[in-house]
Formats: structure tokens, C-alpha cells, sequence
């Protein structure tokens, strides 16, 4: 009878530690995961406009890298990169402290909700700029990006808006670099290709997220620096833009890529 509660209470000591093994393997490792390339997708479970992305990339040596479309003054806007902030991994809190463009020192804590391969979900447990606090309740949610696309993208392409009840109607060309610059090519009043001088041109892609700076936009008669954010696919020789712009309008491009850009006046 001894012999037997030995044995079952060894057995229940051993089940004990196997079972305490497992919960703390099962615990996620939130600064692994964290690691590598994140774009923002949904604000409460609702889709953003394509503008309104953003990236942040976490890195081994705590530094994170934050892309997005940032405001220069009334009439100017350009997407910027910055790798100016650091950050660390405290329980299920990401605290990020750095200074953005214009040298506002920012303090973050984001607490995470959800983080697997795949996805980030986090709330704002406190935002703080040049310490000044700024309360925000939302919930955001980033995926991550694995794929790079930069060798499919370079090269020139040609095509137009396909969306229904666009005013821009008319074919285009566009030369993309490998170093990130880019030439832009529309048809004048008399269909002669120009290559636009003022461009400004720069461009970024985060997986299929692009982003491009430019000025004067041609299409709707605005000056000053501008951005703009698509959702990109290419199958082969052929790609599309996608862009949820306001008032939930789904704005499209489809384009074949070919040998050269054409001869400008």
C-alpha cells in the first residue's frame, strides 16, 4: 500500500514539472518575434486608407527604423524614412523613444495584444511628444513583411488608370531604379512624351506596400511636394496599383513592363 502512494505521488511530482515545463515554453518570446518589418493594415479592425500606412522595422541592435507620410507644412507632404529611435521589449510592452524629422522627441509604449509570424496587434499604452502627452485609444494591427519585390519593380513600365470615372485617361510611363529614383513620363497637348523635370522623384517598398514622392501633380493641378501609397502586384510582366483612397473609393492602375522609355522632347 506504501509502495503503491510512492508511486503515485512520484507520478504526480513528475507531472507536476512536465506540465510547469510546458506553460513555460509556451510562453511567447515577444522579443524574437518582434523582430524584422512591420506595415500598419487595420485601425479597430477597420482597412486604412493606403496613405495612411506606415512601417516600422525592429532590429537585433534595438534600433527601429519608422516610415510614413509626414506632414512639412500646409502645402507640403513627403513619405520619409527614420532610423532615429530605439527600442525596447519590457514584458508585453514596446518602448520606443527617439526623435522624428523635425527633432520632436517622441516616447511610445505599445502594448501587445496579438504577435505571431504574421501578425501585430498592439494598443497605445502611452504617446508623448517633446513630453507633452497625447492620449490615443485605438487599436492597431501590422503585418509582417517577408517578401522582396525590389528586383521584379525596377524597369520601365507602361500603362494608365483603369478605375471607373477616372479624369486620368491617358497612358504613362514610369523608370524605376535600383537606387530608389525614378523618371516619369506623360503625353503633352500635342502627344509628345516629356519626361518630368521637377519630379522629385524617390520611392520605397515595404513587400508590396510602395510609396513615391513627387511634386506638381499633373493629373489634379496641385503644387508643392506629395506622396502617394499603392498596394502592388506583379504577375510576370504585368502590374497593378491598388489604392483605398477617401470616401472608400478603390483607385486602380494596371501596366505592362517593356524594353525602354520612350524618346522625350
Amino acid at each position: 500500500m506504501k509502495t503503491k502512494m510512492l508511486m503515485v505521488l512520484t507520478s504526480l511530482a513528475i507531472l507536476t514539472v512536465l506540465i510547469s515545463g510546458c506553460k513555460k515554453d509556451d510562453k511567447p518570446n515577444y522579443s524574437e518575434l518582434l523582430l524584422g518589418m512591420w506595415v500598419n493594415t487595420h485601425v479597430n479592425n477597420e482597412a486604412i486608407l493606403t496613405d495612411a500606412s506606415y512601417s516600422m522595422e525592429f532590429k537585433s541592435d534595438h534600433t527601429e527604423n519608422y516610415s510614413i507620410g509626414f506632414q512639412l507644412d500646409e502645402t507640403n507632404k513627403a513619405w520619409q524614412e527614420n532610423d532615429h529611435y530605439t527600442y525596447n521589449v519590457v514584458g508585453d510592452l514596446i518602448v520606443i523613444d527617439g526623435v522624428d524629422i523635425s527633432n520632436k522627441a517622441y516616447h511610445m509604449e505599445f502594448r501587445i495584444l496579438t504577435l505571431d509570424q504574421s501578425t501585430l496587434k498592439y494598443s497605445i499604452q502611452a504617446f508623448s511628444v517633446d513630453g507633452i502627452t497625447i492620449p490615443i485609444s485605438n487599436i492597431f494591427t501590422c503585418k509582417r513583411i517577408v517578401a522582396d519585390f525590389s528586383a521584379d519593380f525596377t524597369g520601365v513600365w507602361y500603362g494608365k488608370c483603369t478605375s471607373d470615372n477616372t479624369t486620368d485617361t491617358k497612358f504613362h510611363y514610369w523608370e524605376y531604379f535600383g537606387d530608389g529614383s525614378y523618371n516619369y513620363y506623360y503625353l503633352d497637348e500635342n502627344n509628345n512624351w516629356i519626361k518630368k523635370s521637377d519630379n522629385e522623384g524617390r520611392y520605397f517598398l515595404y513587400g508590396n506596400l510602395f510609396a513615391s514622392n513627387y511634386s506638381n501633380d499633373l493629373i489634379s493641378g496641385g503644387t508643392g511636394l506629395a506622396y502617394e501609397c499603392w498596394n502592388f502586384n506583379i504577375v510576370g510582366n504585368t502590374m497593378t496599383w491598388s489604392g483605398l483612397r477617401e470616401n472608400d473609393i478603390i483607385v486602380t492602375y494596371e501596366m505592362e513592363k517593356v524594353d525602354e522609355a520612350p524618346t522625350t522632347r
